[in-house]
C-alpha cells in the first residue's frame, strides 16, 4: 500500500526520498481519514530516515501503523538524525535548501499504451496553443486544469476554432509523468470525451506533445510522459 525510495550519496548520506501512498488499497480496506493520515506520517518518517520502532510501540513508527499518531519518541528520533550536519563545511550546511514535491501517480485502466494505440483510440487529435488555463482544486484527489486551445490544425475529428479540455493536475499538484501544458506554445493533444461530454487528454502526459524545435524542415515534438521526440507527421 506504500512505497519509499531513498536516494543516498557515495558517503552513505541520504540526499532525497520519494514516498507513495496507494489510495486504491487504502480505500479497499476501508481506512478512515485519520488512519490514512497516520500511514502518511509513518511513511514520511521513513523518508526522513527513521526505522521502525518496536512491535508494541504506541507511535507513528510502529511497524504496522494505521492506528497511532505522531508521538514524542518519533520526534526524538528525527531530532537525533538531524542533530548535526552531514558535512563539516558549515557553508554547505547552511546553504542547503530542503524541498518537498507532492504529485499524483495515476492508474490508467483503459488499456491504451504507446503512441500508435493513442492515435488509433483518440477521436480527436489537434494542434494549437493554449490561451487560457484554470486550476481546479477539489481535495483529496480531484486536482485538474481546464485548458482552452486555439486550434491551428485538426488532424482527426470535427472541431471548431477553439476547444476546451481538461488534464490531470494543477500548477500546485503535479501528476507523475505529466505536466501542465504551457500557454502560447505549439502543442499536439490526443483527446477523448467523458460521459459528461467534456474533452480530456487521454492518459495525461501520454497524450500530450510540445513543440521543441525544427530540424530539416520538420517540427519536432517532445512527448510529455517520456520525452521521446516525434515529428508532426508521426502523431496523426
Amino acid at each position: 500500500m506504500t512505497y519509499n525510495g531513498l536516494a543516498v550519496n557515495r558517503q552513505g548520506v541520504q540526499t532525497g526520498a520519494g514516498m507513495y501512498l496507494n489510495r486504491t488499497v487504502l480505500t479497499k480496506y476501508h481506512y478512515t481519514k485519520k488512519q490514512r493520515t497516520n500511514v502518511a506520517i509513518h511513511e514520511m518518517g521513513h523518508a526522513l530516515g527513521l526505522a521502525h520502532n518496536d512491535g508494541g510501540s504506541v507511535s507513528a513508527m510502529n511497524p504496522a501503523n494505521r492506528t497511532y499518531a505522531l508521538r514524542n519518541c518519533d520526534i526524538r528520533g528525527a531530532k537525533q538524525i538531524y542533530a548535526s550536519a552531514a558535512t563539516t563545511t558549515k557553508t554547505l550546511a547552511t546553504a542547503a535548501q530542503s524541498t518537498l514535491t507532492v504529485d499524483h501517480l495515476k492508474d490508467y485502466d483503459n488499456g491504451i499504451t504507446g503512441v500508435e494505440q493513442l492515435k488509433k483510440s483518440a477521436p480527436i487529435i489537434v494542434e494549437g496553443h493554449i490561451t487560457k488555463s484554470v486550476n481546479h482544486h477539489k481535495a483529496p484527489k480531484n486536482y485538474y486544469t481546464t485548458q482552452t486551445l486555439a486550434i491551428d490544425k485538426a488532424f482527426k475529428g470535427n472541431v471548431g476554432a477553439t476547444l476546451t479540455f481538461t488534464q490531470g493536475g494543477t500548477t500546485h499538484m503535479a501528476v507523475t509523468a505529466s505536466e501542465i501544458l504551457p500557454q502560447h506554445q505549439t502543442i499536439i493533444v490526443m483527446l477523448a470525451k467523458n460521459t459528461h461530454g467534456t474533452y480530456y487528454v487521454i492518459n495525461d502526459g501520454q497524450g500530450m506533445f510540445v513543440d521543441t524545435y525544427i530540424n530539416n524542415g520538420n517540427e519536432l515534438f517532445d512527448h510529455v510522459s517520456d520525452h521521446a521526440i516525434y515529428t508532426e507527421a508521426m502523431l496523426h
